[in-house]
């Protein structure tokens, strides 16, 4: 029984590497050629305290080994967000929320941004019980939530632009 634990891992891998799976930042050429070019992005000013969140978070995810000397490439991201009311109490007060958070990208050449080079979307949901009288606590969780859709979108744009990347090593 341990011989068939020690060979199905390795199975896993050779059925992986078969159906033509490739980590996106992965080693390799390709790999390092992505993480080159996504260094090079300058990611736009966004405005109000949303913003500035989604905007460290792409920075922390596309800039991973420091600030480059210079910009190839600038995104530009428009993002917003809406609530719906999901939990309806019998006197008409809510007891959850469902956060939606959507982000549309559009990359562009840093010194021609009439250029398109590549666009697209994402979407994040999230949702929050309210407590009675306990807004303090409703307070902490709006500020964690801001959090974390700032880190799921600027994970999902990320990924996104390497994909394009690593799909288009020669455009940009």
């Amino acid at each position: 029984m341990s011989s068939v634990l020690k060979i199905l891992p390795l199975a896993g891998l050779l059925a992986l590497a078969g159906c033509g799976f490739r980590p996106l930042y992965g080693g390799g050429q390709a790999g390092t050629a992505v993480v080159s070019q996504l260094d090079e992005i300058d990611v736009g000013l966004l405005p109000d305290r949303q913003g500035q969140l989604l905007r460290q978070a792409l920075e922390a995810e596309l800039q991973r080994a420091g600030a480059p000397s210079f910009y190839r490439y600038h995104l530009a991201v428009d993002y917003g967000w809406n609530v719906q009311i999901v939990g309806v109490q019998p006197d008409s007060s809510n007891t959850r929320n469902r956060y939606i958070a959507t982000a549309q990208w559009t990359l562009t050449p840093e010194g021609d941004r009439s250029r398109i080079i590549a666009r697209g979307s994402t979407q994040a949901m999230d949702a929050i019980d309210n407590i009675d009288n306990q807004n303090f606590a409703g307070t902490l969780d709006q500020g964690v939530l801001r959090h974390r859709f700032a880190k799921r979108l600027a994970r999902q744009i990320t990924q996104q632009l390497a994909v394009y990347f690593r799909n288009h090593p020669d455009r940009g």
